[in-house]
């Protein structure tokens, strides 16, 4: 189950930094999200997959300001 998961968060994480990439955004906000909700999913995939809903969120808010 919680490979199945790292596997979304992989595949949507790489797929938001094609988007981000293509549309010339910013990718660091976008790259640190991923990067966090990485190291928190090891600790609780569950709370991971929360921080990556979260970052991935504020990252495309903040590109939309832009």
């Amino acid at each position: 189950m919680e490979t199945a998961a790292l596997l979304v968060l992989s595949f949507f994480g790489l797929l938001n930094l094609f988007i981000f990439q293509r549309f010339k955004k910013p990718l660091l906000p976008m790259v640190l999200a991923l990067l966090v909700s990485l190291f928190v999913f090891f600790l609780s995939p569950a709370l991971g997959l929360l921080v990556f809903l979260l970052g991935q969120t504020l990252a495309f808010y903040q590109a939309g300001k832009r």
